[in-house]
């Protein structure tokens, strides 16, 4: 309780020092109304108004909405019409009803249009776009995004520039993007944060907060959602509050500190009553409906998930009523309901695949990428008009000292300028159709790694999942049954682990040593706690560390050494293995050596595994060397050359 009055003692001592928040902005609107001022004033009022209380309360920022339309029709000002349709378009979009939203915004833009307002159609592109991000239309989204973003940019507007930035930052958010992402959300943090602007850094944070907890990086996602609500507390921003409120607290239910959570939650919906905002209010119920599935109480978490599940689809929210699917589908396990948990997992299949369109996820990635290119085009055309600027005055000046001589020496020197420039063409066009090629492989390779990862690591988690509510869910109590689910996950997740080195591979097209020996001492590690009584060795030349491979030879690479060291581990009875990788001449030598009981390599057949070794090796031009002697253990050793591993 100290620690709380402290805070809000140091919370008000601050607002002292800084800008009006929204509800002291109502009240000095509402002071001037009073006084009754002229027909244009008293419309421009309640434009503000309308806007102010959109943070405030969606009912009354809609009442007042309504009556500035109705006074800016009076009095014929169609600027004032513009923003008043404007201001109404970003109520209906705080509430959730995106309808009716994008229809006040293309009024406006329509109004706007016809005055030739450029600055005023940018920000209503942008306004736009937010809508088209918010029901996945990701590639109008991000086209309208880089069209605002190119005109401000053009008049250098930098609070409107950053603004977007941000906004682009969510785009990328949502299409998996979060390197990118969070670059683009930093630019209009330290934007916000060098002009103390508690309003843009209210929905800044909290964007970037978002994308830190899908990293499940929960230090930073609570460090940034605190920043959050201080902020949002600071311009009296109610949706923003009721948001950070419910961000924490799903961060605290994650950390199973179930009543801090529901506390939190319950703040959050208490902020969303005076909203009023439908969808706001049901996304804090999904969350109560989650606590109350870990608390075990799958009756009432079913009943709340039914009736919010209508509520989005109603709405047609489609992000929401995915989490509502996936946990509908836990409550019917628990609840043995097989025919409802198949039924809710089709549904969260179908509308899992069908909100993240993979063409619209590379048209978005390619715009935002065309936009970069022309971009450094455009400052790379600049320069080259200033070197030529530069160029044309020293010729000018040369031409005056020695004319005659001159012509034919410019003659010549254009010539020389006009071969230069083909042959530089023709280069830099080679070199784009090099790029847009290995592009072009390198997004198909993202494209089957992505739907490796979603669908069937998706399926292959659910099965462990399904497999875990059976043994854990039901008291199996015979032992070959529950021995037998044990090894079905345990295959599963071997499965899983394999399918994650696949995707490794294929998302990269070539790597160093250095990844290999990452990858190969992770494995290691995971050998030695599951046998703790064999000593491992790893090493690597370093005249090495620069080594890169493509993706083909490292993943055989891996395979291989996994292969022979899971060989050692099995059959040789060893006490050390040692993995070791060396330069010998031109040539890239690994070896895997254990102290086993060996066996007779002339009188053996290969099985799989040894056969698969040497296959591997042979495709990727190198060769594969087993040697064994009784009780004195194996030595593989894998030859490749030099200019094979580039």
């Amino acid at each position: 309780m100290l620690k709380k009055l402290l805070f809000y003692t140091l919370f008000l001592l601050s607002l002292s020092t800084q800008a009006q928040n929204a509800q002291q902005l109502i009240d000095n609107l509402k002071s001037e109304l009073a006084t009754n001022p002229d027909a244009k004033k008293t419309a421009s009022i309640y434009s503000d108004l309308t806007w102010y209380y959109s943070k405030v309360s969606v009912d009354s920022a809609l009442v007042y909405g309504k009556k500035a339309l109705e006074s800016s029709k009076k009095l014929g000002d169609s600027t004032l019409l513009a923003q008043v349709y404007s201001d109404v378009g970003a109520v209906y979009f705080t509430k959730g009803d995106f309808q009716n939203s994008k229809l006040n915004y293309t009024t406006a833009y329509k109004i706007r249009k016809a005055r030739n307002d450029i600055k005023g159609l940018a920000k209503i592109n942008n306004n736009l776009a937010n809508i088209y991000e918010r029901t996945f239309q990701y590639k109008l989204a991000m086209q309208s995004f880089l069209d605002a973003l190119t005109y401000f940019e053009s008049i250098n507007d930098q609070k409107n520039i950053n603004t977007i930035k941000g906004n682009i930052g969510l785009v990328l958010f949502k299409l998996k993007n979060y390197p990118k992402a969070i670059g683009y959300l930093n630019d209009e943090i330290n934007y916000e944060e060098a002009n103390k602007n508690p309003e843009g850094l209210c929905v800044s944070c909290t964007n970037i907060g978002n994308v830190y907890l899908k990293m499940k990086d929960t230090v930073n996602a609570l460090k940034y959602y605190n920043k959050a609500l201080k902020s949002c507390q600071e311009s009296g921003n109610n949706k923003g509050i009721s948001v950070a409120f419910g961000n924490i607290g799903a961060i605290k239910s994650e950390q199973n500190k179930s009543k801090e959570a529901l506390a939190l939650y319950a703040r959050s919906s208490k902020v969303e009553e005076e909203l009023n905002s439908d969808i706001d209010k049901s996304s804090i119920q999904l969350k109560v409906a989650k606590e109350l599935i870990d608390a075990r109480q799958f009756s009432k978490a079913h009943d709340t998930l039914v009736n919010l599940k209508r509520v989005f689809e109603k709405q047609n929210s489609k992000e929401y009523l995915l989490l509502n699917y996936k946990l509908l589908i836990t409550c019917n396990a628990f609840l043995n309901s097989p025919d409802s948990v198949s039924f809710y997992t089709d549904k969260y299949i179908y509308l899992k695949d069908n909100l993240l369109d993979a063409g619209a996820v590379k048209q978005s990635q390619e715009l935002e990428a065309k936009y970069q290119t022309e971009k450094k085009e455009k400052q790379l055309l600049q320069k080259e008009i200033e070197a030529k600027k530069k160029n044309t005055t020293i010729l000018i000046l040369s031409i005056l000292a020695v004319f005659v001589a001159l012509v034919g020496f410019l003659i010549y020197r254009q010539q020389r300028l006009k071969n230069r420039q083909q042959e530089q063409e023709f280069e830099l066009k080679s070199a784009i159709s090099k790029i847009e090629t290995q592009n072009k492989l390198h997004e198909q390779r993202l494209s089957i790694s992505r739907d490796l990862h979603d669908n069937i690591g998706a399926q292959l988690t659910f099965v462990i999942s399904s497999i875990d509510n059976l043994k854990y869910g039901n008291k199996i109590t015979d032992s070959k049954i529950n021995n037998q689910l044990t090894k079905i996950s345990d295959f599963t997740k071997s499965t899983i682990i394999e399918l994650r080195d696949t995707i490794w591979a294929m998302n990269n097209s070539e790597f160093k040593i250095e990844d290999l020996y990452a990858r190969i001492l992770n494995f290691i590690e995971k050998a030695k706690s599951a046998k703790d009584d064999i000593n491992f060795k790893f090493g690597i030349d370093d005249q090495l560390k620069s080594l890169t491979f493509s993706s083909v030879i490292g993943i055989n690479l891996y395979r291989t050494i996994q292969e022979a060291v899971n060989n050692a581990i099995k059959y040789s009875e060893a006490k050390d293995i040692e993995v070791v990788v060396k330069k010998d001449k031109n040539q890239i030598q690994i070896t895997i050596h254990d102290n086993g009981k060996g066996f007779d390599v002339e009188n053996t057949d290969f099985g799989n595994g040894l056969y698969n070794m040497k296959k591997r090796i042979e495709e990727v031009n190198g060769s594969c060397k087993i040697e064994s002697e009784l009780q004195k253990g194996t030595t593989i050793t894998i030859l490749l050359t030099q200019n094979q591993s580039v």
